[in-house]
C-alpha cells in the first residue's frame, strides 16, 4: 500500500487548493527585534489606564474649583473647545496649533504668545521669521523651537548650542512641569540627529517621558505623543499605535497624533483608514478656522504619500496643491513634491525642486531622503542610491536615510554594502527594529555557502540544505530558458537564489521583519525562498520549481522594464509564466466576482495585493491579473504584453501605455475584457443555461401551487418596480422559496439537459450523500461531469479514488489520467506524484516512474521515505547514478542510520564495476 493509497480518503474531502501568493510585499505582522526600552503599560493594563485617565479628565473638566478661564484653557488643551472658547485670540491660536493649522492671521494678534507664534511659523516652513518672533524669550519651549528653526536653516552648530541650556536645566533637574519635559525631550531628539548620540540618550528620553506621565501629569497627552513619535522612528509601529491611542483618548483633535496615525496607515497600505484620517483632519481645520473649504496641510501630506505608495505620483502632486498654496514653504510638502517628480521619472525637474529646497533650507537632508526612499520603494535602486547617499552626506548622524540605504542594498543583493551601511545605522540607532533584524540577516548570509551555474548563484546555509541546493542547478537553468524565451529578455548578470533554512529568516530577508505570509519573493536580482520543510517555523512543502518560475519571471520583467512595471502586471505575467492551469477554487472565485460585478479595476487591483479588504482580495488580484494577461495575449497577440513592458520601461504611465499598445483606454479595456471573460466562463461550464437556480424555478412551476407562488412573487416585484419608478421607494428583491433539490429532480433535469454541468453536479452530490461517498455506479456520471465542467477537480478525485480502490490492475491504471490531472494542478503535496510513480513502477514504465518520483522529491526534498522510493525506482531502471544521488541524499537527511552509508558504498562499487566492465 503506497502513501497515497493509505491516505486515499483525503481525495473525498479535497486537497489544499490554496494558490501560492509568491510575491514580497504582503500582510506583515511585526514583532520586536531589538531591546527598545519597554513602555510601562501593555494590553489590559494599558486599556484600564486609558479608561482611568479618561475618567480623570472628565472629573477635571467639571471640577467646581476651576475658574471659567481655567476651564476654557483646559477645554482647548484637551481639544474639546467650544465656539465661545475660540473667541479669545490666544486660545484660538493654541487650538489652531493642536488642529495643525498655521494660518498667519490666527497668530498675529498681540495676545498670542511668542512661543505659539514661533511654533506656527516654524511648522509653516518659515524658520527665520520664527527666530525673530522668539527674540528675547528664554523658556524651554522657545529654546526648543529656536533649535529646530536653526536646524532647518542648516545652522547645525548654532542649533546644537541652542540645546545646551535645555540639557543643562535637565541635568540640574530645573525643568518645571510635564510640558517642559516634553519640550526638553524634543530638543534631545534633535541633538541625537545632530550628533549621533549613543543609546543612553534614548533611554533618558523614555525615562523623562515616563516621569512626565506618571509623576507630573498623567493627563499630559503631549508626553504620549512624543513617545509615539520616538517609537515610530524606531520602526516599532505596534507600540507607537498604542501610545497614539492614549493621545486620542485625551485629545481627539490632536492633528499631530492623527498625522502619525495616518503615517502608520500608509505604511501598512491601509488607504481607507488614511483617507478617513485626511477627512477628519480637514474637518478639524474647518472647525478652528470657521472655513468650510479649509484643508489640513497635514492631511495633504498623508494623501500625497498615500499616492506615492500606490505609484500614482501625479495624484501625489495634486494632493499637495492646497497645502502649498497656503504654505508655499512647507518643508515636507516640498520634499514629497520632489519625490513625486522623481517617481514620474522627471529627474531634471526633481533636481530643480531639490535645488529650490536647498535655497530655502540649506544642508537639510529631508528632501533628498524623501526622493531616495520613494525611488527605493519603486525598486529604482540605481537611481535611489545616490539620493540616499547625498542625504547621508548632508546629515551623517541622521539614521533614516542610512537605514533606507542599507535595506536598499539588501533588496539589490549588495550584501557587503548592506553590512557596512547597517552597521553604521545600528551604531547610531541601536533600537531600530528593521535595521537590527536586517543586520542580523546580512551577518547570517556571510556564513552561507554557494553554488554557481550559468545564470544563477544559489546560496544556502551549510548542512542539510545542501541536498536541495545541489538539485536546484538543472531545473533553474530550465526555468531560465523558459522564462527568457517567453519575455524575450535576459537580465544582466547572474540572479542570486537564496535558500533560507526557515520562515523567519526568509521573512526578514524580504521585509526586515520576522513574519510575512508567503514562501518566496523576488526583489529584482535576488530571489529569496524558504526551504520546503515540514515543522515549526516552516510553511510546509511546496512545488518550488513552479514558485521560482513565478519569481524569476519578476526578475526578468523587472529587468526588461527597468523596474517600472505596474504591480498587477508583473504578478499577472509571473502567474502566466507558471504555465499551469487554474485550480477550481480560483475559477469559482473569478466567476463569482464576474457575476457579482466585483472584478477590480486597474487601480483597485494594485491595492488588493498589499491591502486586501476581503479575505479573498489578494487571491483574486493574482487570479484576475493572470486572466487579464491571458486576455491581452489572445486578443492582441503574444507580443502585446511585451509592447506594454517596453512602454513602461520608457516611463510611460499605465493609462497612456494601454492606449498606445492596445488602442483602448483603461475603462474600455475592462469592458472588452469582461465580455471575453464571460464567454470563457461559459466555455468552462461555469455559466450553464439553465443554471441550478433556473432549474429549481422550473421545478417550482411544475405544480399549480408552485405556479401560483411564482405568480404572486412576480406581482409583488412588479408593484415594487412601479413604485420605484414613481419615486415612491426603491425596488427590493422579492424572496421566493424554491423547492429542496432531490435526486429524482436531478434525473429529470438530466433527461432534458444531459450535458448540463449544474444538473450533473447536483446528481452526483445527492447520490454521494445517499451512498455515503463515491460509488462504482456513479462512474459514468463522474466521467460526464468531468467533460461538462473540465475545470472542476472533484470528479477526478472521485474517479481516482474509485479506480485505485478496485484492487484490479487494469482498473487502477484507469486512475492515471485523473491523477495526472490532479498532479498538474497540485502545488503543496507530493502525494499525487508519488502515487503516479508507484503505478508506473508497477507497470514497468520506469521512465515515467522516474519522472514522477523526481517531481515528488522536488516538492518534498527532505522527505526520506520519498528518497527511498526514488532510489528503488532508479535501481529498477538500471540508473545507478540517480540511485547513488538519492542514497547520498539519505546519508545527509538521516545521518543516524548507518544503513544508508552501507548502501552508498555498495552502489558506488556497482558503478565502479560497471565502468570497469
Amino acid at each position: 500500500m503506497t502513501q497515497f493509497r493509505q491516505g486515499a480518503c483525503r481525495l473525498t474531502c479535497g486537497w489544499c487548493r490554496r494558490a501560492l501568493s509568491s510575491c514580497a510585499v504582503t500582510v506583515v505582522s511585526l514583532s520586536l527585534g531589538a531591546a527598545f526600552p519597554p513602555r510601562a503599560a501593555h494590553g489590559q493594563i494599558e486599556q484600564q489606564q486609558a479608561k482611568h485617565e479618561s475618567a480623570a479628565l472628565s472629573r477635571l473638566l467639571s471640577a467646581p474649583y476651576l475658574t471659567d478661564d481655567e476651564r476654557a484653557d483646559l477645554r482647548v488643551f484637551f481639544s474639546r473647545w467650544t465656539a465661545a472658547d475660540l473667541a479669545d485670540p490666544a486660545r484660538k491660536a493654541r487650538a489652531a496649533l493642536i488642529a495643525g493649522v498655521w494660518d498667519e492671521a490666527l497668530f498675529s494678534n498681540a495676545a498670542v504668545s511668542a512661543e505659539d507664534r514661533g511654533e506656527a511659523l516654524l511648522r509653516a516652513g518659515e524658520p527665520q521669521r520664527a527666530l525673530l518672533a522668539l527674540t528675547g524669550h528664554g523658556t524651554v519651549r522657545a529654546g526648543r523651537i529656536r533649535a529646530q528653526a536653526l536646524h532647518l536653516l542648516g545652522m547645525f552648530d548654532e542649533a546644537n548650542a541652542a540645546i545646551d541650556p535645555i540639557v543643562e536645566q535637565l541635568t540640574r533637574r530645573a525643568v518645571d512641569g510635564a510640558a517642559e519635559i516634553v519640550d526638553s525631550v524634543r530638543a534631545l531628539a534633535l541633538r541625537t540627529r545632530l550628533e549621533g548620540r549613543p543609546a543612553n540618550d534614548y533611554h533618558w528620553m523614555i525615562q523623562l517621558l515616563g516621569q512626565a506621565r506618571t509623576e507630573m501629569d498623567r493627563l499630559h497627552w503631549p508626553a504620549y505623543l512624543e513617545e509615539a513619535q520616538l517609537l515610530y522612528d524606531k520602526d516599532n509601529r505596534p507600540e507607537a499605535a498604542k501610545a497614539l491611542g492614549q493621545v486620542m483618548a485625551l485629545s481627539p483633535k490632536s492633528a499631530d497624533a492623527l498625522f502619525l496615525r495616518g503615517q502608520l496607515a500608509v505604511d501598512g497600505f491601509d488607504f481607507d483608514t488614511a483617507d478617513e484620517i485626511v477627512a477628519k483632519l480637514d474637518t478639524i481645520a474647518q472647525d478652528v478656522t470657521s472655513d468650510n473649504d479649509a484643508r489640513s496641510p497635514l492631511g495633504a501630506l498623508i494623501e500625497s504619500r498615500r499616492w506615492l505608495r500606490q505609484n500614482e505620483p501625479a495624484r501625489s502632486i495634486e494632493a499637495l496643491a492646497p497645502a502649498l498654496s497656503k504654505y508655499p514653504n512647507l518643508p515636507r510638502a516640498l520634499a514629497l513634491q520632489a519625490a513625486a517628480r522623481a517617481q514620474l521619472y522627471e529627474f531634471a525637474e526633481a533636481e530643480s525642486l531639490l535645488a529650490a529646497f536647498d535655497e530655502r533650507f540649506p544642508r537639510s537632508a529631508m528632501a533628498l531622503a524623501a526622493v531616495g526612499s520613494a525611488l527605493s520603494e519603486n525598486r529604482q535602486y540605481v537611481r535611489a542610491e545616490p539620493f540616499l547617499q547625498r542625504a547621508i552626506e548632508r546629515e551623517p548622524n541622521w539614521p533614516p536615510p542610512i537605514v533606507d540605504l542599507g535595506l536598499l542594498y539588501i533588496q539589490w543583493g549588495r550584501d557587503a554594502d548592506a553590512l557596512r551601511t547597517l552597521d553604521r545605522a545600528i551604531a547610531l540607532d541601536p533600537f531600530n527594529i528593521r535595521a537590527d533584524n536586517s543586520l542580523k540577516l546580512v551577518k547570517q548570509l556571510r556564513t552561507y555557502e554557494s553554488i554557481e551555474s550559468d545564470h544563477f548563484i544559489i546560496r544556502f546555509k551549510p548542512g542539510v540544505d545542501r541536498v536541495m541546493a545541489e538539485e536546484m542547478v538543472e531545473p533553474l537553468e530550465q526555468i531560465h530558458k523558459t522564462v527568457v524565451g517567453l519575455f524575450e529578455h535576459e537580465p544582466e548578470g547572474k540572479t542570486v537564489v537564496e535558500l533560507h533554512p526557515d520562515h523567519r529568516w526568509f521573512a526578514v530577508r524580504i521585509t526586515g521583519m520576522p513574519d510575512v505570509h508567503t514562501i518566496a519573493a523576488a526583489t529584482g536580482p535576488v530571489i529569496a525562498m524558504e526551504a520546503p520543510k515540514v515543522g515549526p517555523n516552516h510553511l510546509g512543502e511546496y512545488d518550488w520549481m513552479r514558485v521560482i518560475q513565478h519569481e524569476y519571471s519578476h526578475t526578468v520583467t523587472l529587468s526588461r522594464t527597468h523596474n517600472r512595471i505596474p504591480h498587477w502586471f508583473t504578478e499577472a505575467a509571473a502567474v502566466y509564466a507558471e504555465g499551469r492551469p487554474r485550480d477550481y477554487q480560483t475559477v469559482q472565485m473569478l466567476v463569482g466576482a464576474l457575476k457579482a460585478g466585483q472584478l477590480f479595476d486597474l487601480q483597485q487591483i494594485n491595492v488588493a495585493f498589499v491591502r486586501p479588504k476581503k479575505q479573498t482580495d489578494r487571491a483574486q488580484a493574482y487570479a484576475q491579473g493572470h486572466w487579464m494577461y491571458e486576455f491581452i495575449t489572445q486578443r492582441f497577440g503574444a507580443s502585446a504584453p511585451l509592447r506594454l513592458m517596453d512602454l513602461y520601461a520608457k516611463g510611460v504611465r499605465e493609462a497612456d501605455a494601454f492606449e498606445q499598445a492596445l488602442g483602448l483606454t483603461e475603462d474600455e479595456f475592462l469592458d472588452v475584457f469582461k465580455t471575453w471573460a464571460t464567454q470563457q466562463a461559459r466555455s468552462w461550464g461555469m455559466l450553464p443555461e439553465p443554471d441550478a437556480q433556473q432549474l429549481l424555478v422550473e421545478e417550482l412551476t411544475r405544480s399549480d401551487e408552485g405556479r401560483e407562488t411564482a405568480r404572486a412573487a412576480l406581482t409583488r416585484l412588479g408593484r415594487g418596480v412601479a413604485l420605484a419608478a414613481a419615486g415612491m421607494g426603491a425596488a427590493r428583491p422579492v424572496p421566493i422559496s424554491l423547492p429542496k433539490p432531490t435526486e429524482a429532480m436531478a434525473d429529470r433535469w438530466l433527461t432534458a439537459h444531459p450535458d448540463n454541468p449544474d444538473a450533473l453536479e447536483m446528481k452526483l452530490r445527492l447520490a454521494m450523500a445517499r451512498l455515503n461517498g463515491p460509488a462504482v455506479e456513479l462512474i459514468p456520471y463522474f466521467l460526464r461531469y468531468a467533460k461538462a465542467r473540465a475545470v472542476d477537480d472533484m470528479p477526478h478525485r472521485m474517479l481516482a479514488q474509485l479506480f485505485l480502490a478496485s484492487g484490479d490492475a487494469q482498473e487502477q491504471a484507469r486512475a492515471i489520467e485523473h491523477l495526472e490531472y490532479l498532479d498538474l494542478r497540485e502545488q503543496r503535496t507530493p502525494a499525487f506524484a508519488v502515487e503516479l510513480a508507484t503505478l508506473y513502477q508497477e507497470a514497468g514504465d520506469f521512465a515515467r516512474a522516474q519522472a514522477k518520483i523526481k517531481r515528488a522529491t522536488r516538492i518534498a526534498p527532505f522527505d526520506a521515505t520519498i528518497r527511498e522510493q526514488a532510489a528503488t525506482i532508479a535501481l529498477q531502471a538500471g540508473d545507478l547514478a540517480t540511485a547513488e544521488h538519492h542514497i547520498a541524499a539519505l546519508v545527509e537527511l538521516e545521518p543516524d542510520r548507518p544503513i544508508h552509508k552501507e548502501r552508498l558504498k555498495r552502489i558506488q562499487e556497482m558503478r565502479a564495476a560497471r565502468h570497469a566492465g
